[in-house]
């Protein structure tokens, strides 16, 4: 989709439940009217009576809440207005400078997302799992709203957790800070790199690294297709709409590179910048850079799990061209 023209039509989304509340309320209802119909069907049948009907009427009850969070409760964000409607339809209405701070799995609120106002009172709470979370985040991290997270350690996040806390930690950059900052970000995996070859010498490899360039739409393609082409950008005077950076390495052996049973090259992308639709109210678009902590911490558990497989699965090496040129630094090179 085009940023521009997304723009255009103002911020307006919605937080709604996921499936999964829906799929909830359909097994508690159905589980609780099969045994039901099974008892009048059969009432000489042994059982009954408040060890029957009293899980039957907790297990409709919970059906029933189950539809309502699913067609009822949601999040509706219009430019700088927000409405809250819970379960019963309840409306709660608040503005974007209302908002104080948020917390995130904080205390007893594991797996949720709690909003305060400015003097420190709940506005509302939302879970994780709904659908549009990761936007209406996104929404208050471009918009300089304050938020604590529960835990940094690897362990104690779940990957959608750990995906809000990298959008909460990403920063925004222009095009002419980026060649700066690459090349910087690419100093320190060369570091991680080289180290991991030194420490890995039974495997007589080495990592061909660098950043590669895309837009969305060739990016999508090449995950899809599994193809090895990156956009020309010899001449770069501006990034294109959707722009897409990111760092890649490549295992080879020789002059080939390491693939495994199926043909698939072993390589690790790092996606480092991203030019996409800014939700900062007034603002059309933003280049967006990745915490280069976050990547780096990742990439060394990407090796960790490298170190254990190659002696375990079946590679080998093939000779081709990647059909693009890896960059020790990203930008606009004109």
């Amino acid at each position: 989709m085009d940023v521009n023209s997304e723009s255009k039509d103002g911020i307006k989304f919605q937080v709604r439940e996921s499936g999964t509340a829906l799929v909830c309320g359909v097994l508690a209802v159905g589980i609780a009217l099969f045994t039901a119909a099974m008892r009048l069907i059969y009432p000489s049948a042994r059982g009954g009576g408040a060890f029957l009907y009293l899980p039957l009427a907790l297990m409709l009850v919970g059906g029933a809440v189950c539809f309502l969070l699913y067609f009822n409760r949601r999040l509706i964000v219009e430019e700088m207005d927000i409405c809250y409607v819970n379960l019963v339809r309840q409306e709660k209405k608040f503005t974007l400078d209302e908002i104080g701070f948020c917390k995130m799995g904080v205390g007893g609120n594991a797996g949720k997302l709690v909003l305060y106002d400015l003097r420190g009172d709940k506005l509302c709470k939302l879970d994780f799992e709904m659908r549009g979370m990761a936007e209406f985040y996104q929404y208050l991290t471009d918009n300089g709203v304050e938020s604590e997270c529960a835990g940094t350690g690897r362990e104690s996040a779940s990957d959608l957790t750990r995906m809000l806390r990298a959008i909460g930690r990403e920063s925004a950059v222009c095009e002419e800070e980026i060649r700066k900052c690459s090349s910087l970000f690419y100093e320190e995996v060369e570091k991680i790199l080289r180290r991991w070859e030194r420490r890995n010498k039974q495997f007589e490899a080495q990592w061909e690294f660098g950043f590669a360039e895309y837009t969305a739409r060739e990016l999508e393609r090449r995950c899809r297709m599994r193809e090895r082409l990156g956009m020309e950008t010899e001449d770069m005077d501006r990034l294109p709409e959707s722009y897409e950076c990111v760092l890649e390495a490549y295992l080879k052996r020789e002059e080939g590179y390491v693939v495994d049973s199926r043909g698939g090259e072993v390589v690790i992308a790092l996606p480092y910048l991203s030019k996409t639709r800014s939700y900062r109210i007034g603002e059309g678009t933003r280049i967006r850079k990745a915490d280069e902590q976050i990547l780096q911490d990742w990439l060394e558990e990407q090796l960790e799990t490298l170190t254990t497989e190659l002696p375990r699965r079946r590679f080998h090496t093939e000779t081709f061209a990647l059909g693009h040129k890896l960059r020790t630094e990203a930008g606009l090179r004109v």
